[in-house]
């Protein structure tokens, strides 16, 4: 019974990398994601002039809020990553390989052995999720912002209970999935359907107001989210799920359907029984189609990231070059990065603005907000006055304390470059970030490290 008694400790070597016991490496897990966080919060800072600071203010302030809302989140995706590599050690794909087979029949219990490995799975994520949340509080105090303790525990057992549901429905789709591949797509898309499903129920209208964080209490009104309750639910139905199934499937044997367990050597071959053609379905002991397909999704998502960052980084030089002074016209719209709050609320500062390139037979009207250039320097005000040739403009959001039309200007008709007609807020957001040091990283440094090295990318995520 020397197995039965250390079952636990077992399930605890397989709940980390590679099967080892390695506190240390739990330790260092956890202080990276509070160390990324940290730096996350510091890239998001850099973005503070834009519609991030309007559309996910929670994430922008000077706060412990901020940080650990930024942690709780990273900690669920990277967790989720840890799963999807790591789900043939985790989770119950050894039933299907018949390892419990023999002890289930030698009388060992399938609900301890299922107990022991969610709590020894659980131990770890609440290990690694807790030290990793002291760590983000830790560094945040380095800033010296207001400490409010009343928002913690909320932001705590928020993230905790995204890690739980994750565990768990991995767990059930362990039990269900016939192929490893299979699996690990159904838990990376679950990870995202929780998300979603947070958002229907209104559950982030709750989480990402720090007024109403610091009532624990509030996380379980069902009047304002349905969340928890049906949390609660899901949990405990998975959780029969796995012990009913679990249970059940281990007391047969599990016939593989791994064509990976054929010989080095051997290769299957499907034959039409009408037309007699046959067709290789395995060389080598390797799915073809299955290679073949999981090939072409990985290049083509290799490929879509690269093309995407090398336009974006294009797109980039264009932008720059039309902000200089020297506007480039794509297809006669002129795409410019409006650096300014003069013209607030109807252009925001770090907008990406498009103006329409006119000539001098372009009838120019009152109120229309136009792009001209001044001693070779491009500006965006309104039109005021106009008297022939020569136009009055303003602008439409002065400073505090001062004089309301002072910045008032004539210019000459034909100095007039474009009249306004549009922006998009989430471009000028992602061009601002793609010029710090981090979206240099993400759009170059990583573009280029794929390009050379996808082969052994794409051979590595077929494994």
């Amino acid at each position: 019974m020397i197995y039965q008694n250390s079952f636990f400790k077992k399930e605890l070597r397989q709940a980390y990398t590679e099967n080892k016991i390695s506190t240390n490496r739990k330790i260092a897990f956890a202080l990276f994601l509070g160390l990324i966080s940290f730096a996350l919060y510091f890239v998001f800072q850099t973005l503070q002039e834009s519609v991030l600071s309007d559309v996910v203010p929670e994430i922008m302030q000077p706060s412990y809020f901020s940080t650990l809302y930024i942690y709780i989140h990273l900690a669920y995706f990277l967790s989720a990553g840890y799963y999807i590599i790591y789900y043939d050690t985790l989770f119950f794909s050894e039933i299907r390989k018949n390892s419990w087979y023999l002890m289930i029949h030698m009388g060992y219990n399938p609900a301890r052995m299922f107990f022991s490995k969610l709590l020894a799975l659980g131990y770890t994520a609440l290990f690694v999720y807790t030290l990793g949340f002291a760590a983000i509080i830790l560094l945040t105090a380095l800033l010296k912002f207001p400490f409010i303790f009343a928002y913690l525990p909320s932001l705590y057992l928020v993230g905790f209970t995204d890690l739980v549901l994750l565990t768990i429905l991995s767990m059930v789709f362990s039990l269900y999935a016939r192929t490893i591949i299979n699996a690990r797509y159904w838990i990376g898309v679950s990870a995202f359907l929780i998300l979603l499903l947070k958002i229907v129920l209104g559950h982030y209208d709750v989480i990402s107001n720090r007024i109403e964080m610091q009532n624990i209490f509030n996380l379980f009104d069902m009047n304002t989210s349905l969340y928890f309750p049906l949390w609660i639910a899901m949990v405990i139905i998975c959780g029969l799920v796995c012990l009913l199934r679990a249970g059940n499937l281990a007391r047969y044997y599990n016939l593989s359907e791994d064509l990976s367990l054929l010989p080095p050597d051997a290769s299957l071959i499907l034959m039409n029984s009408k037309t007699e053609k046959k067709a290789f379905v395995a060389v080598g002991g390797k799915q073809i189609v299955e290679r073949k397909l999981i090939h072409k999704v990985v290049t083509a998502l290799l490929a879509a990231f690269i093309g995407i960052a090398l336009a974006i980084n294009v797109f980039i030089i264009v932008i720059n070059a039309s902000s200089t002074g020297q506007e480039v016209s794509i297809r006669g719209v002129i795409p410019f990065i409006f650096q300014s709050n003069t013209m607030e609320p109807e252009i925001m500062v770090n907008d990406l603005t498009y103006f329409q390139k006119i000539d001098l037979q372009y009838p120019v009207e009152l109120e229309q907000i136009i792009l001209f250039k001044d001693n070779n320097v491009l500006y965006v005000e309104r039109v005021a006055e106009i008297h022939g040739d020569r136009l009055v403009v303003d602008i439409d959001n002065y400073p505090p304390m001062s004089q309301i039309g002072a910045m008032r200007k004539t210019i000459l008709r034909e100095n007039i470059h474009g009249v306004y007609s549009g922006r998009n807020r989430w471009l000028g957001a992602l061009i601002l970030f793609a010029n710090t040091i981090m979206g240099r990283i993400l759009f170059l440094l990583i573009p280029a490290i794929l390009l050379f090295y996808h082969e052994q990318i794409v051979k590595l995520l077929k494994r």
